[in-house]
């Protein structure tokens, strides 16, 4: 009802909240400000359908739902609820437009926002000293060489959708090859070795579950198949494992001149699950450890040579889960991927620029990604914003306009 009659004004706001959340780091609380009155304008102008999307998209909320109750055990309760009322808002806001935008009125209106954010990145002088390494990053318009290298994959992932999509005008996929070309250009210059790594990881994912799917195969011979999948999965990670304890992961790191420790990971996962066990069940609480004060923050922050109060995380989505939620919320995490890869595997005859490509695409980029990184579940965050709007695509039927 809503797509047919409001396209401009839909574009609009879409664009809108997506601009906001890129340039969050640029201008910070008026940014956040400004999201916060697109996504209400555009969810209070449809109450009732606002609340029917919600309830149909349950599991989204899951999480916020525990991370919210944390307040009840955080240290820093007034903290930690600003921060669960910012996430509710962020995954509500996102749900409605996913569910009212058309998929082709949000690639354009997404990626002509991104190009913008990635011109000013990629002739940005910008950079930021890490503390472990010594190494002087680019950075651009966000607030740090992880936040840009996300946010830039995040827009190659619309840009492929985009320039890949046939149902679309010439221009608007013109637009797309250009956003792609830049955005390349922006995670080259960053040197960000994981991102690119795990942007093609997720395109040859994408692309084997495509071509996997649309195979018509019966269900003796795909089950067999499923099982070659999972041998070759369980033989991939054993092969990791052994490269980790005998050595050769250390020699390769060192080879392309990097550290292997992964800038210092390795001290931040065992110091993570030793704080799990410490609150196994429960956590600290949602965001409720790195404040400034707390020993433990203070600590982590010395470590890594990075000034008191920055932002920080654990950079692997399983351990900050478990320290910030316990074992319910790493538990509930677990839960959820195991539902986005059951509705991804349900699927059949996918087309490549389709809505259902953008999901698949963009959570294949976020699986790989948990492994290194923590950013699942932040409020006024692009990766959040698209995690949400992938959900609701695999959950409808291929959507156009």
């Amino acid at each position: 009802m809503f797509i047919k009659k409001d396209h401009l004004y839909a574009s609009f706001w879409g664009a809108l909240a997506v601009g906001a959340l890129l340039f969050n780091t640029m201008f910070g609380a008026f940014a956040a400000l400004t999201f916060l009155i697109a996504g209400t304008a555009y969810a209070a102008s449809g109450i009732n359908f606002t609340l029917r999307v919600c309830k149909k998209n349950w599991e989204l909320f899951l999480i916020p739902a525990l991370c919210l109750l944390s307040v009840i055990w955080s240290d820093i309760p007034a903290t930690a609820l600003r921060a669960n009322i910012q996430l509710l808002l962020t995954t509500i806001f996102a749900v409605v437009i996913a569910s009212r935008l058309g998929l082709n009125l949000f690639l354009r209106a997404g990626a002509f926002i991104m190009l913008i954010a990635m011109v000013m990145s990629l002739v940005s002088s910008r950079t930021a000293l890490n503390g472990m390494t010594g190494e002087i990053s680019l950075i651009g318009i966000f607030g740090s060489k992880n936040y840009l290298a996300a946010n830039t994959s995040m827009c190659i992932t619309l840009a492929l959708t985009l320039s890949l999509n046939k149902m679309i005008d010439r221009s608007s996929r013109i637009l797309g090859v250009v956003l792609l070309i830049t955005s390349t250009l922006v995670l080259i210059k960053a040197k960000s070795l994981g991102a690119m790594v795990f942007v093609l990881g997720s395109i040859l994912i994408c692309i084997v579950i495509i071509y996997y799917q649309n195979l018509a195969l019966n269900k003796f011979t795909r089950g067999k198949l499923n099982w070659s999948i999972l041998l070759v999965f369980l033989t991939g990670m054993f092969l990791l494992v052994y490269s980790l304890i005998n050595g050769s992961f250390n020699e390769l790191m060192y080879s392309i001149g990097k550290d292997p420790t992964l800038t210092g990971r390795t001290h931040l996962w065992a110091r993570g699950i030793s704080l799990i066990q410490e609150n196994p069940l429960l956590g600290v609480g949602f965001q409720s450890l790195f404040y400034v004060g707390n020993n433990i923050a203070e600590d982590i922050w010395a470590l890594h040579h990075v000034p008191s109060g920055a932002g920080f995380n654990f950079h692997n989505m399983y351990v900050d889960m478990g320290v910030e939620l316990g074992l319910i919320g790493l538990f509930l995490y677990l839960y959820l991927i195991k539902l986005f890869i059951s509705r991804i595997f349900d699927l059949h005859n996918i087309a490549y620029g389709s809505s259902h490509f953008f999901a698949i695409l963009i959570l294949s980029y976020m699986f790989l990604q948990t492994f290194l990184e923590a950013v699942w579940f932040e409020q006024f965050t692009v990766i959040h914003f698209f995690m949400c709007v992938s959900w609701v695509y695999l959950k409808e039927d291929e959507r156009y306009e």
